[in-house]
Protein backbone atom coordinates (compact mmCIF):
# COMPACT_ATOMS: atom_id res chain seq x y z
CA UNK A 1 0.00 0.00 0.00
CA UNK A 2 1.26 3.36 -1.26
CA UNK A 3 -0.82 5.49 0.97
CA UNK A 4 -2.01 5.51 4.16
CA UNK A 5 -4.79 8.13 4.73
CA UNK A 6 -5.56 9.68 8.25
CA UNK A 7 -9.37 10.35 8.02
CA UNK A 8 -9.68 11.94 11.75
CA UNK A 9 -9.87 15.21 11.62
CA UNK A 10 -11.42 17.94 9.30
CA UNK A 11 -10.89 21.29 6.67
CA UNK A 12 -11.68 23.16 3.89
CA UNK A 13 -10.34 22.43 0.50
CA UNK A 14 -7.65 25.15 -0.64
CA UNK A 15 -8.12 28.24 -0.44
CA UNK A 16 -6.56 32.01 -0.56
CA UNK A 17 -7.01 32.86 3.04
CA UNK A 18 -4.57 31.65 5.56
CA UNK A 19 -6.11 29.49 7.99
CA UNK A 20 -6.41 29.80 11.85
CA UNK A 21 -6.04 25.83 12.42
CA UNK A 22 -2.77 25.63 9.97
CA UNK A 23 0.51 25.27 12.36
CA UNK A 24 2.28 24.50 9.79
CA UNK A 25 1.82 28.50 8.02
CA UNK A 26 1.55 26.99 4.91
CA UNK A 27 1.55 29.50 1.79
CA UNK A 28 -1.46 29.41 -0.25
CA UNK A 29 0.82 27.61 -3.53
CA UNK A 30 2.09 24.96 -0.83
CA UNK A 31 -1.57 24.38 0.24
CA UNK A 32 -2.89 23.91 -3.19
CA UNK A 33 -0.13 21.45 -3.86
CA UNK A 34 -0.51 19.60 -0.99
CA UNK A 35 -4.78 19.10 -1.55
CA UNK A 36 -3.93 17.96 -5.43
CA UNK A 37 -0.95 15.91 -3.86
CA UNK A 38 -3.40 14.21 -1.47
CA UNK A 39 -6.32 13.99 -3.97
CA UNK A 40 -4.58 12.21 -6.56
CA UNK A 41 -3.48 9.81 -4.21
CA UNK A 42 -6.82 8.87 -3.97
CA UNK A 43 -7.33 7.80 -7.39
CA UNK A 44 -7.56 3.86 -7.97
CA UNK A 45 -5.30 2.36 -9.77
CA UNK A 46 -2.83 4.94 -8.63
CA UNK A 47 -2.24 7.24 -11.41
CA UNK A 48 -4.61 6.12 -13.92
CA UNK A 49 -6.97 8.38 -14.22
CA UNK A 50 -7.29 12.56 -14.54
CA UNK A 51 -8.85 14.06 -11.19
CA UNK A 52 -11.68 16.51 -12.66
CA UNK A 53 -11.11 18.82 -9.37
CA UNK A 54 -7.73 18.60 -9.63
CA UNK A 55 -7.51 19.55 -13.19
CA UNK A 56 -10.01 22.56 -12.43
CA UNK A 57 -7.98 23.78 -9.59
CA UNK A 58 -4.55 23.72 -11.27
CA UNK A 59 -6.42 25.47 -14.42
CA UNK A 60 -7.66 28.27 -12.83
CA UNK A 61 -4.86 29.12 -10.64
CA UNK A 62 -2.06 28.28 -12.50
CA UNK A 63 -3.40 28.75 -16.48
CA UNK A 64 -1.09 27.18 -19.01
CA UNK A 65 1.23 25.67 -16.53
CA UNK A 66 -1.59 24.43 -14.64
CA UNK A 67 -1.71 21.33 -17.33
CA UNK A 68 2.12 21.08 -16.54
CA UNK A 69 1.87 20.93 -12.82
CA UNK A 70 -0.80 18.29 -13.39
CA UNK A 71 0.98 15.91 -15.24
CA UNK A 72 3.98 16.37 -13.15
CA UNK A 73 2.28 15.93 -9.84
CA UNK A 74 0.77 13.06 -11.20
CA UNK A 75 3.48 11.44 -12.34
CA UNK A 76 5.48 12.24 -8.83
CA UNK A 77 2.49 9.99 -7.29
CA UNK A 78 3.78 7.58 -9.42
CA UNK A 79 7.30 8.01 -8.98
CA UNK A 80 6.87 7.71 -4.87
CA UNK A 81 4.79 4.74 -4.85
CA UNK A 82 7.27 2.75 -6.85
CA UNK A 83 10.03 3.84 -4.76
CA UNK A 84 8.44 3.77 -1.33
CA UNK A 85 10.12 1.69 1.36
CA UNK A 86 7.19 2.00 3.36
CA UNK A 87 3.62 3.47 3.25
CA UNK A 88 3.74 7.12 2.93
CA UNK A 89 0.63 8.95 5.33
CA UNK A 90 -1.09 11.50 3.86
CA UNK A 91 -4.07 12.95 5.20
CA UNK A 92 -7.30 13.61 3.32
CA UNK A 93 -7.53 16.28 1.08
CA UNK A 94 -10.10 18.67 3.44
CA UNK A 95 -7.55 17.71 6.47
CA UNK A 96 -6.35 20.55 8.19
CA UNK A 97 -3.32 19.44 9.84
CA UNK A 98 -0.09 18.12 7.69
CA UNK A 99 1.33 14.53 8.66
CA UNK A 100 5.73 14.40 8.79
CA UNK A 101 4.99 12.74 5.19
CA UNK A 102 3.41 15.70 3.96
CA UNK A 103 6.16 18.10 5.28
CA UNK A 104 8.74 15.97 3.68
CA UNK A 105 6.92 16.30 1.01
CA UNK A 106 6.98 19.98 0.41
CA UNK A 107 10.51 20.75 2.37
CA UNK A 108 11.69 18.27 -0.95
CA UNK A 109 9.65 20.64 -3.44
CA UNK A 110 11.83 23.39 -1.87
CA UNK A 111 15.36 21.75 -1.79
CA UNK A 112 14.43 20.84 -5.92
CA UNK A 113 17.69 22.63 -6.60
CA UNK A 114 19.84 20.56 -4.40
CA UNK A 115 19.65 16.85 -5.78
CA UNK A 116 21.61 15.55 -2.73
CA UNK A 117 19.64 17.48 -0.15
CA UNK A 118 16.39 16.14 -1.70
CA UNK A 119 17.67 12.82 -1.88
CA UNK A 120 18.76 13.12 2.17
CA UNK A 121 15.03 14.79 2.86
CA UNK A 122 13.57 12.03 0.94
CA UNK A 123 15.15 8.67 2.22
CA UNK A 124 13.01 8.32 5.29
CA UNK A 125 10.39 7.76 2.35
CA UNK A 126 12.35 6.54 -0.42
CA UNK A 127 15.61 4.52 0.94
CA UNK A 128 18.32 5.58 -1.45
CA UNK A 129 16.34 6.21 -4.21
CA UNK A 130 15.10 9.38 -3.70
CA UNK A 131 17.64 11.08 -5.80
CA UNK A 132 15.67 9.29 -8.66
CA UNK A 133 12.92 11.66 -7.93
CA UNK A 134 14.63 14.96 -8.32
CA UNK A 135 13.80 15.87 -11.90
CA UNK A 136 10.03 15.33 -10.87
CA UNK A 137 10.88 17.98 -8.10
CA UNK A 138 12.56 20.22 -10.03
CA UNK A 139 10.05 20.30 -13.14
CA UNK A 140 6.88 21.23 -10.29
CA UNK A 141 9.27 24.01 -8.88
CA UNK A 142 9.81 25.27 -11.78
CA UNK A 143 6.01 25.63 -13.07
CA UNK A 144 5.10 26.94 -9.94
CA UNK A 145 5.11 31.27 -8.95
CA UNK A 146 7.50 32.70 -6.59
CA UNK A 147 6.00 33.46 -3.35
Amino acid sequence: MFVRHDESGSGGGPSGRPRRDDPAGLTRVQREILWCLRRLAMVRPLGSARDAHVHALLQQRFGEAGLGLEHHLRCLILGLAQRAVRPIRLHLPCHGALAEDEQRLLLALGESRRPARLAAVLAPLTGTRGSELAPLFAGIAALLPAE
